[in-house]
């Protein structure tokens, strides 16, 4: 599917929460079959499950340095796929500034390194688009609070995966900081 977190944010602007519900109602039918709650409860779980495949999809970004280029709420796909990726890059060397977007050169706002900031920036525009379907803060503030307390514990277990470790502990997030640091 190609449905975008922009998707919503056109009839959440245009305040036509009809179509925003028609739409979140198609979506959650044909592409979030896990989804058998009803009413808010089914906003609250859909905007929950594009939060876990976003966190998944932008994990896997840092883990083979793909650099998207242009993380536009019109290029993330609520399925967390890799959609629209032009300018696209990969790291030649481990480099959080850099981004293959020429356009982008001086702000670096779809740099590398902020990919999982963006990520979560765009979640919460698409939190703001599905608020009049929930009508309620709660279920969208603990999506992204998960999103921001579970990213640094899945980036730093892929990481130490990376690195050949088989668990990990406080001395290895450190020598992973230290690395970054190093690199950077």
């Amino acid at each position: 599917s190609f449905i975008r977190f922009g998707n919503f944010q056109i009839f959440a602007a245009r305040k036509d929460h009809d179509n925003l519900r028609l739409l979140a109602d198609y979506t959650i039918k044909h592409f979030f079959k896990n989804i058998t709650a009803t009413g808010k409860e089914k906003y609250a779980l859909f905007f929950k499950d594009v939060v876990e495949r976003t966190l998944d999809m932008i994990i896997h970004w840092q883990r083979v340095g793909f650099v998207h280029g242009v993380m536009n709420t019109d290029n993330l796909s609520i399925l967390g796929l890799t959609i629209d990726d032009g300018p696209y890059g990969w790291l030649e060397d481990y480099d959080h500034n850099w981004t293959p977007n020429t356009t982008d050169s001086g702000q670096r706002r779809y740099r590398f390194g902020q990919q999982p900031n963006v990520a979560l920036w765009n979640l919460a525009q698409l939190a703001n688009a599905l608020f009049p379907l929930i009508e309620e803060q709660e279920p969208f503030i603990e999506a992204l609070d998960w999103y921001k307390n579970t990213y640094a514990d899945r980036y730093f277990k892929m990481m130490a995966s990376k690195l050949g470790l088989y668990r990990l502990t406080e001395p290895d997030i450190d020598m992973i900081n230290d690395l970054e640091e190093v690199l950077q």
